[in-house]
C-alpha cells in the first residue's frame, strides 16, 4: 500500500521548491567558483546536481500531478513512455553515480597516486562519469522502446502502469533489480561506512601527518548523502532484494509501498545536503541570507528638530 495520495502531494510540493532553489544554487557556485569546479571530487556531485534539477523538473512535477489528480498529465501512450523512461533512467544514473562517488572517495583519499597523471584520471576520474551517466538512458531505451510490450497503458496509475514492462522477461528484471538498484544501494552504503572507519583509522594512527581538514569535507559530503539512502531507501531496497531472491510478495508488500514512494525524497533531499555538508557552500549560503536580513531591517524615522514658535532655538 502507497502513501495517500493527498499526503504524497502535500510532502512533495512542500520540499520541492526549495530543493530546485538549492539546487540552482549549489550548481551556480559550483560552476562559477574555480576552486570547486576543478576540485576533482566535486566533480561527481555536479553531475549529480544536474540530473537531480532535470529529475525534479520533469518526473517529479508529473508526479505530484498525478497524486494530485489521479490521472497522468497527459492521455497519451508517447508521454507514458517518456515518464516511465525518465522515472528509471534519471533515478538509476544519479544513484549509480552515489555509488561511483562512494568509490572515488576511497581512492582520492587513500590511493592519490592513480590520478598522478592525465591517462590515471581520464580512466578512473571521467571516463566511469561518463559510462555512469550514458549507461542508464541506453538500458531504459531499449527496454522501454525497442523490446516488445503488451502491457497496456493504465492513465488512472502512476506512470500508466507500464513499468511491468520491465518484467516481462525475467533475466532483464532481474538484471535490471541487482546491477541498478541492489549493488549500488549496498556500495555507496557499504564504502560510506568503511570510509568513516579508514579516515579515522588513518587519522589516529599517522596524526598530523594525515591531511584531515582536507579529507575531512570530502568524507563528509560523501556520508551525509549516503546517509539519505541509509534511511529512506534501505529499507526499500533489502525488501526488494528479498523479493528478487524469492520472498513472496504478500510478505511486507504495504511497507514496501509506502518506502518505495519515500524513496523519492532522497532526490529532494540532495541539494539541501550539498548546502550543508559543504563549508564554501555552506559560507556563500549564510553570507546571502545575512545581507538579506540587514537588507529587510526596518529603519526608525530620524527625529526632526522642533521649534517653539515664539523662539529660534531648536528644541531636540
Amino acid at each position: 500500500m502507497s502513501l495517500p495520495a493527498v499526503v504524497t502531494f502535500w510532502l512533495y510540493l512542500i520540499f520541492l521548491i526549495p530543493s530546485i532553489i538549492f539546487c540552482i544554487f549549489c550548481l551556480y557556485n559550483f560552476l562559477i567558483d574555480g576552486s570547486l569546479r576543478k576540485a576533482l571530487h566535486n566533480h561527481v556531485f555536479i553531475i549529480i546536481l544536474f540530473f537531480t534539477l532535470f529529475y525534479e523538473l520533469t518526473d517529479i512535477i508529473w508526479f505530484i500531478y498525478y497524486s494530485h489528480t489521479s490521472i497522468v498529465l497527459s492521455s497519451t501512450p508517447m508521454f507514458c513512455l517518456i515518464w516511465i523512461y525518465v522515472d528509471y533512467a534519471g533515478y538509476v544514473t544519479i544513484l549509480l553515480l552515489m555509488s561511483w562517488a562512494a568509490i572515488e572517495r576511497h581512492i582520492l583519499i587513500f590511493h592519490q597516486n592513480f590520478m598522478a597523471t592525465s591517462m590515471k584520471r581520464f580512466l578512473l576520474h571521467y571516463l566511469p562519469l561518463i559510462i555512469f551517466s550514458i549507461y542508464p538512458f541506453i538500458f531504459y531505451f531499449v527496454v522501454f522502446f525497442v523490446i516488445p510490450c503488451d502491457v497496456p497503458f493504465n492513465y488512472n496509475r502512476q506512470r500508466c502502469a507500464h513499468g511491468f514492462c520491465l518484467f516481462n522477461n525475467a533475466f532483464v528484471g532481474t538484471l535490471d533489480a541487482i546491477v541498478d538498484y541492489i549493488v549500488p544501494t549496498f556500495i555507496t552504503i557499504i564504502l560510506s561506512i568503511a570510509l568513516i572507519i579508514r579516515v579515522w583509522h588513518k587519522k589516529c594512527r599517522v596524526g598530523q601527518r594525515f591531511q584531515w581538514k582536507k579529507y575531512k569535507k570530502m568524507t563528509i559530503q560523501l556520508v551525509s548523502i549516503s546517509f539519505l539512502y541509509f534511511v529512506l531507501y534501505l529499507p526499500f531496497m533489502i525488501l526488494n532484494t528479498a523479493y528478487t531472491a524469492g520472498l513472496s510478495t504478500n510478505i511486507g508488500f504495504d511497507f514496501f509501498g509506502t518506502s518505495s514512494d519515500l524513496s523519492y525524497l532522497i532526490v529532494l533531499f540532495i541539494p539541501f545536503m550539498c548546502v550543508a555538508s559543504s563549508p564554501e557552500l555552506r559560507g556563500k549560503f549564510q553570507k546571502i541570507t545575512r545581507v538579506r536580513r540587514r537588507s529587510r531591517r526596518i529603519v526608525g524615522p530620524e527625529p526632526l528638530p522642533m521649534y517653539h514658535v515664539r523662539s529660534t532655538r531648536a528644541v531636540r
